[in-house]
């Protein structure tokens, strides 16, 4: 977050730089297989592969899901009741390659290569409908192993090769990160405190400020605005979606609110088109 962000240029220039403070705010586009802005988990439903590579993968997807923080990985329980909230998607996952060779280089050695491709369908329920096979894949060779190549032997090789294929796979799913310096409307000295702690990055003290002003002024609309705008930095979009239509309703004409109810209304309302129709 920065201070400097104004409504005008003129006005900035009257205020010489007194201008609102901004909140750094994830703004995702939808990603290539988009399951919805809810969609924080990926239920495994099934899982097949040759040999021991359904728990490699298993195993592995779960650890950079994990690394890249967007999604959590969980084994389908049959007994558990299908999610109809949209966060839980529901996945299964072929393994239609996991091989290795060691074919000759042109120096007359050998040159081991492991290669790994995954077959994914999502579905909004475990018994389907499934969508089409989205494929993703990785291939290793010796040279290209993070272990000492002398060593890189098979399970090492079909590792990091997998490794490549999850990382793909993570990457179609996860809407693609964009994030917008949105301006906060501090019109008061009610206001202040919450924006400066949004300035210093404590999101949670400022959600607290902001919300204790709109329960005590229910009638500011900027009081709505700000702590919708914080809440949606905090990832809750659905609470941020109220409070921008209550600025709105009190402010109409305000562009700056406009936007913010547009901009997270069309993220939650666009239909998911990862799934099958």
């Amino acid at each position: 977050m920065r201070w400097g962000g104004c409504r005008s240029a003129l006005l900035g220039l009257l205020l010489l730089g007194a201008c609102a403070p901004t909140l750094r705010v994830a703004r995702p586009t939808p990603a290539v297989v988009d399951l919805g802005p809810r969609a924080r988990v990926l239920s495994l439903v099934q899982v097949d592969g040759p040999d021991d590579s359904p728990s490699v993968v298993v195993h592995t997807l779960k650890g950079r899901a994990a690394r890249q923080g967007y999604f959590q990985v969980e084994a389908w329980k049959p007994d558990e009741p299908v999610d109809a909230s949209g966060r839980r998607a529901y996945v299964s996952l072929a393994v239609a390659e996991w091989s290795f060779a060691a074919p000759r280089s042109g120096a007359g050695g050998t040159e081991p290569q492991a290669r790994v491709r995954l077959l994914s369908r999502v579905a909004r329920t475990p018994e389907g409908p499934w969508s089409e096979p989205y494929e993703t894949g990785g291939l290793v060779e010796g040279s290209e192993s993070t272990s000492d190549v002398s060593r890189a032997g098979e399970s090492q090789l079909l590792v990091e090769a997998s490794l490549r294929a999850v990382d793909d796979l993570l990457r179609v799913l996860a809407p693609r990160p964009r994030v917008e310096e949105v301006e906060l409307d501090v019109d008061g000295p009610l206001l202040q405190p919450g924006a400066t702690a949004a300035a210093r990055g404590d999101l949670e003290e400022a959600r607290a400020s902001f919300e204790s002003v709109h329960a005590r002024h229910p009638e500011l609309a900027a009081a709505a605005y700000d702590l919708g705008l914080v809440l949606e930095a905090l990832g809750r979009w659905e609470e941020a979606e109220a409070l921008y239509a209550d600025a709105v309703s009190k402010k109409p004409d305000d562009r700056l609110y406009r936007d913010a109810l547009e901009s997270v209304r069309s993220r939650l309302r666009t239909p998911a088109t990862g799934y099958p129709p």
